[in-house]
Parts: structure tokens; C-alpha cells; sequence
């Protein structure tokens, strides 16, 4: 199983073309929101996603709950828990749902770290001046990529 995750692309959708190419054979493609794309581009990503703090014109829900391939997976924006501010109002959404991964951005930060047996990822950002990160998921081991 490949999980693609990608997250604050702020409509660098040039970026989110050539991460699409590096990463063929995904099986889902998760966005943390913030995208700044039209719909249309969305679901050429094949992305589920769901909306950020920025995202005004997209009917997208603000939580999604997946399960795939025996996990079971929150993706959040992360602008409603806080995440700017501590992970502890995510981890307590995170724990009370028991989901195996949670899947955030907002904060533009690359982020990796299991706390009580859930996995937490933060994609970063495509949109960044200096630093554009997506991250994949992919047989229990999380690799951030850089996009120049």
C-alpha cells in the first residue's frame, strides 16, 4: 500500500503535476486542504481532501475518516484542533476516534511521530518559498520528498 499525501498547495498546481508523475502506482492520494485549485484539478489529482482554512469555495468536509487496506485514518486541515499552537487538541480527536493515522497539515511543517500507537504526519507545504514537501506512506514507513 502507497499512501501519497500532499497538503497546502495554495494553487501550485504545476507542483502537484510533477509530485503526480514522481509518485505513480499510489493506491490513495490524501490532501490535508488549503489546496487553491478548481474542482476540476482536484479530481484529476485523484485526491480525497478536505478543506483548509483557505479553501472559501470548496464543499469539502472539514474531517474525513478513512479506512483502507485495515487502517483507519483522520484527515484534518488541522486549523480546528489548533495544531499552530500543540498537537493536544488533535491527539485527543485522534484518540477518541482509535484511528491508526492521522493525517494533518496547516502548519507548513514537515511532521512524522507515533504518540500511544498512532501515527502522525504532516505533509508540509507545496506552496513554501524554500522548502516544498509531500510526503508517501508506504509499507509502515513515512518518506518526505522535496520538490524544487
Amino acid at each position: 500500500m502507497k499512501l501519497l499525501i500532499t497538503g497546502d498547495i495554495h494553487g501550485r498546481s504545476d507542483l502537484l503535476e510533477k509530485v503526480i508523475k514522481n509518485e505513480e502506482g499510489f493506491d490513495l492520494h490524501l490532501n490535508t486542504g488549503d489546496l487553491g485549485l478548481d474542482i476540476k484539478t482536484v479530481e484529476k489529482a485523484k485526491m480525497i481532501a478536505v478543506k483548509g482554512n483557505n479553501d472559501y469555495y470548496h464543499d469539502l468536509p472539514t474531517e474525513r475518516l478513512i479506512e483502507f487496506d485495515g487502517l483507519k485514518i483522520l484527515l484534518t486541515h488541522g486549523h480546528l484542533q489548533s495544531v499552530k499552537y500543540g498537537l493536544q487538541e488533535l491527539i485527543d480527536l485522534a484518540e477518541s476516534l482509535k484511528v491508526d493515522l492521522c493525517i494533518f497539515g496547516h502548519t507548513h511543517e514537515a511532521f512524522y511521530k507515533t504518540i500511544h500507537n498512532i501515527t502522525y504526519i504532516n505533509p508540509g507545504a507545496l506552496s513554501e518559498f524554500k522548502d516544498k514537501s509531500y510526503a508517501v506512506f508506504e509499507k509502515g514507513k513515512v518518506s518526505f520528498i522535496h520538490v524544487d
